[in-house]
């Protein structure tokens, strides 16, 4: 079969793209905080200026809402309450980052299949539980949750995952079962609910079989067993493998586990320090430019279903040529891969800024320059 993938290869593929959707409520804010155009009066042009909100003695007349927002709802649109949308994004990231250190702790302390299970259960109940908020204080406050527990999905699922799979599986991962599908799956998710609290809950069960494949069907990682000396149970967790993949079982001698070491005596080794300083830069600023993208993309004219498709489509297309250009052609690495994507990004970036200094006013040109950036942010 393609890659050597047989059927528990497969399982382990659709819990990680699931996985991958359920950390894609980090960019749900892409549609908690829409916010269509106004109009104080029928005779005005709809805009975005807060002066003409802010000033207006009417009812303020929405242009199309294609989605019925948190924002919407709470008033986070102009003035002093505007902070609470950013907050929304803020807030959650924050929660990621403090989920990503403290679940990547107890993976490898516990092992990957508990912290995987606690992480997507938690995530999940209190992700369709965010959508029951009363006020919006409780709404931010559940969102941190739900980022804490991504972080721990990030962490956990994704080194799980790798465990389990083949060297050779993983570039189908990436091409197959990945960022952009999990986008696409999200957004139409937004379009059948278009509504923040409906989607809420929509978001969180379609979640679940990332939980359920984990907690019925996932062994512990032998690879994980296997580092904490555990051999008798290393070799059960390989023959359920085994009996679920549907393939004889054959004992593999494998080599003496090798001791991991620790992040201070890694950054003690001024060379791998180096590597990893150098690693820890390529992910931010990669990061910072595919989230401000995708967080910023409810903003561009246009349909924002359409816009959000666009974008889910084009950086799963990237993922698959990444994985054509990977194969045909062995002189481009993943180094090289990097640095072009990244330089065509800030070119991207350099272009926007300039045109938006000189007012320049052709929407077309800019929307078809934000989604050439988003092709190649997530690359």
């Amino acid at each position: 079969m393609l890659f050597n993938i047989n059927k528990f290869h497969l399982f382990v593929l659709l819990t990680w793209q699931f996985s991958i959707f359920f950390a894609s409520q980090m960019i749900y804010p892409i549609f908690s905080n829409y916010v269509p155009q106004w109009r104080c009066s029928p005779n005005e042009s709809f805009t975005s200026n807060c002066t003409v909100f802010l000033a207006c003695k009417e009812t303020v007349e929405f242009d199309e809402v294609a989605f019925h927002s948190a924002a919407l709802e709470f008033d986070w649109i102009c003035g002093a309450s505007a902070y609470f949308a950013s907050l929304f994004s803020q807030i959650q990231f924050f929660g990621v980052l403090l989920g990503t250190i403290l679940f990547g702790t107890l993976s490898d302390s516990f092992g990957r299949r508990p912290t995987a299970i606690v992480a997507l259960s938690t995530g999940i109940a209190i992700s369709f539980c965010s959508g029951l908020a009363p006020n919006w204080q409780l709404l931010l406050a559940s969102r941190f949750f739900v980022g804490l527990s991504i972080g721990g999905t990030v962490v956990g699922v994704c080194t799980y995952v790798m465990e389990m799979l083949l060297p050779e599986q993983r570039m189908a991962l990436r091409a197959f079962f990945n960022w952009g599908v999990a986008r696409l799956m999200m957004t139409l998710i937004c379009y059948v609910f278009p509504e923040w609290r409906s989607s809420c809950f929509a978001n969180a069960l379609a979640a679940m079989p990332a939980l359920l494949i984990v907690l019925f069907i996932c062994p512990e990682s032998p690879t994980w067993l296997h580092s904490k000396g555990r051999v008798e149970a290393m070799r059960e967790s390989e023959k359920r493998i085994a009996r679920v993949a549907r393939v004889p079982y054959v004992e593999v001698e494998h080599k003496e586990a090798i001791k991991s070491q620790s992040l201070v005596d890694v950054i003690r080794e001024w060379r791998y320090a180096k590597r990893l300083f150098v690693l820890w830069l390529m992910w931010f600023t990669a990061s910072l430019c595919g989230y401000a993208t995708d967080l910023n993309s409810s903003r561009i004219s246009g349909n924002l279903f359409i816009n959000q498709i666009l974008f889910s489509v084009l950086i799963a297309a990237s993922k698959i040529l990444l994985v054509a250009l990977d194969t045909l052609n062995p002189a481009f690495n993943r180094r090289k891969l990097h640095q072009y994507a990244q330089a065509i990004v800030c070119l991207c970036f350099f272009i926007l800024t300039s045109l938006l200094l000189f007012r320049y006013e052709v929407r077309q040109f800019l929307y078809e320059l934000n989604l050439l950036n988003g092709f190649f942010s997530f690359s």
